[in-house]
């Protein structure tokens, strides 16, 4: 790349786009639409910022576990803007300095709240880096040297923007990314995507400048009303297509203008996917609410003279379901944890229930609840056993 001939001219054809921009409003829409329980908008918010902090991280080459960075993010929380009470390793660290920053971001971005400036993403690169990445790093300052970045593997390798043009480049920067054509001319996830892409392509800094440039990204779209029930980012979502997307920036940087087809495409779809899963989390939640009442209501509800919908055994029997079959992906889009039979049968909560009947009257009520619509079977052939499953339409039978 030819730093003497850079500018933030860029190509990509928004009509190609249009349908994963449909997508996107759509699930935004439909989530902001609904009115959550706060344990619900706590718990989708806290699994938001886990999994950014996690992607992020993990990008980078971070090895600790989706639970750890839960651990490390509670200590954080702990702690309360004061020091840490404990000690932490680098890795550690990294996870905290990143939940502070996103934590930082959350509020400084919220509605209303002025453009990013300068002084925002060294205050960003400062608290992601600091006391962690102190090799050829200065938290919170612009590198003073040459950097290439990247790999034939991923690509090719990327020269950084001149040291000695930092402080102007980075202050163009926020121009163009302020400047009214794209705050009004482009949809605030392609906006959010250009800033992405150019921060990185500039490089300012020794190290972290992929956790920069996903806080930015971020943070416009926090200002831009993308919080969808809570803090909200791509980050988990380039982790889980890491070679595409590290090869579909590069792959953009290989002319000027620079044609962002490729990589505003993964973005964007990548954004779509994610708001789905924001929905497919509050599917599951609702669906499984609205079964639950609905037992009650099927309870209490006469089929003839002496007997119910469902007798006592029954009703247990599937609310114990409800709770084993929790999707073990929140936001897969499968709304019901696939249990085999001989698993269930096995289960010490059977063993329990069913300790004073024959294993017939267990397999009789099973075939009812499957007759009568509350479950579903299905023969997996690669385990030679039928699985278990809810089936949510009995909500509307009942």
């Amino acid at each position: 790349m030819d730093w003497s001939r850079f500018s933030f001219e860029y190509e990509f054809q928004l009509h190609r786009l249009l349908g994963e921009v449909v997508t996107v409003e759509a699930n935004k829409e439909a989530a902001l639409n609904l009115v959550l329980p706060p344990e619900w908008k706590q718990q989708l918010d806290k699994l938001n910022r886990v999994r950014a902090v996690y992607g992020t991280t993990a990008l980078e080459g971070n090895p600790l576990s989706e639970a750890e960075v839960s651990h490390q993010m509670d200590i954080v929380e702990a702690a309360n803007g004061s020091k840490s009470p404990e000690a932490a390793n680098k890795e550690q660290q990294q996870i905290r300095n990143s939940a502070i920053a996103q934590n930082w971001v959350k509020q400084r971005f919220s509605l209303p709240s002025p453009p990013i400036t300068v002084q925002d993403i060294l205050a960003m690169h400062r608290m992601v880096t600091e006391h962690s990445d102190t090799k050829n790093n200065i938290p919170g300052s612009f590198r003073t040297f040459s950097v290439q970045v990247g790999s034939p593997e991923m690509g090719g390798v990327h020269v950084g923007a001149p040291h000695a043009e930092l402080p102007t480049i980075m202050e163009d920067y926020i121009a163009f990314i302020n400047s009214k054509e794209i705050v009004e001319g482009e949809h605030p996830v392609t906006r959010a995507l250009l800033a992405h892409f150019f921060l990185v392509t500039i490089h300012p800094f020794g190290d972290g400048n992929g956790r920069v440039s996903r806080l930015v990204e971020a943070a416009i779209l926090f200002q831009g009303d993308y919080n969808v029930h809570g803090f909200y980012g791509l980050s988990n979502y380039f982790y889980r297509n890491e070679a595409t997307y590290k090869s579909a920036l590069q792959k953009c940087r290989y002319r000027q203008p620079f044609l962002l087809q490729e990589f505003m495409q993964f973005g964007i779809t990548g954004f779509a996917e994610e708001l789905k899963g924001i929905n497919n989390f509050i599917k599951t939640k609702l669906n499984r609410v609205v079964y639950r009442s609905m037992l009650v209501r099927a309870f209490n509800r006469r089929a003839g003279e002496r007997r119910r919908v469902l007798n006592q055994r029954e009703y247990y029997l599937l609310d114990f379901l409800i709770t084993q079959t929790e999707p073990t992906d929140p936001f897969s889009s499968n709304p019901s944890k696939r249990i085999p039979l001989a698993e269930l049968i096995e289960s010490q909560y059977i063993k329990g229930a069913y300790r004073k009947v024959t294993p017939r009257t267990f397999r009789r009520e099973l075939i009812r609840l499957e007759e009568s619509g509350f479950i579903k079977f299905t023969f997996e052939d690669s385990i030679k056993d039928y699985i278990v499953e809810l089936d949510f339409n009995a909500i509307g039978k009942y």
